[in-house]
């Protein structure tokens, strides 16, 4: 507990850069923004634990509750630890997708005077999804009990190959299917027990609740999910669910966040549109 899978510094730029790779990934899916950066800014890349190929963290004792959040608690303070080590005082967060958005506004919320800017890409903001109905506005113990029952109910069903056959989808992160293969293999290459940990742990937590304290000013970059091309099972929209309708009303809730939605992208929309979030991010810091 308290360490990283791994991390790795690039570039000198002035400016100092975290970023972190969401749910199912390890710090290669920055590589390429790192190179084109490098100039311009310090980047700090991170693995979370268990994901790339690392050591995943010890599992919490039998009967801990998803909705304590050990293992995201436990990589947040692991990135603090490395901020501190690295002896850096002010830092913009990069995150990616889910998991990591709820890490990002953690260190946020909690160091604001540490905190120059966050950086939201295909962000989440909480577990949103059309079934069950209503969810976009569940109570924090709503959350916590549908994480529980999903863990004894459901996921200890789950093989490895009905996790790869219904977890999310080649389509779902890159517009070039080659890509999106690429990233749907690195995703699936975790023990599934690991995935589901993270994943409970995300069903459990809203961090809406807490938008009214941040101070810290947040770009949340929103892929379009609007390109002809891509596919959708009918009444299952999970990916806009995520990613845009899960910030439904969040910007009354907070003047410091700002939404920007980038056309012809899916999920790794530094990936299908680089040159379209690189100037979302120059203007934006």
């Amino acid at each position: 507990l308290g360490s990283l899978g791994r991390f790795r510094k690039s570039g000198e730029g002035k400016r100092v850069m975290l970023l972190i790779p969401g749910i199912g990934f390890g710090d290669g899916v920055w590589s390429e923004f790192m190179e084109r950066h490098k100039a311009d800014y310090t980047m700090y890349a991170v693995t979370l634990p268990g994901f790339d190929g690392t050591a995943p963290l010890p599992m919490p004792p039998e009967g801990s509750r998803y909705a304590d959040t050990p293992w995201m608690t436990s990589c947040t303070n692991a990135i603090r630890g490395l901020l501190d080590d690295e002896k850096v005082a002010k830092v913009t967060v990069v995150a990616h997708w889910a998991l990591a958005s709820q890490i990002a506004l953690r260190l946020a919320l909690d160091a604001p005077d540490r905190v120059e800017a966050v950086v939201l890409i295909g962000g989440v903001l909480k577990s949103n999804y059309d079934n069950p109905p209503g969810m976009l506005g569940w109570t924090p113990d709503q959350r916590a009990k549908f994480a529980e029952v999903m863990a004894q109910k459901w996921f200890k069903t789950v093989t490895r190959r009905t996790w790869d056959d219904n977890n999310f989808m080649s389509y779902d992160y890159a517009v070039n299917p080659r890509r999106g293969l690429y990233l749907w293999r690195e995703a699936q290459t975790p023990p599934v027990a690991v995935w589901i940990r993270y994943l409970l742990e995300f069903y459990a937590i809203d961090m809406a609740t807490e938008l009214k304290n941040l101070k810290v000013r947040t770009l949340v970059v929103r892929p379009g999910f609007d390109d002809p091309q891509f596919y959708v099972e009918k009444d299952a929209d999970y990916m806009r669910s995520l990613c845009h309708g899960s910030w439904t009303g969040a910007a009354e809730l907070s003047d410091r966040l700002h939404l920007r939605t980038i056309p012809q992208s899916r999920l790794f929309v530094m990936f299908d549109q680089p040159e379209a979030l690189d100037l979302a991010l120059t203007e934006f810091l």
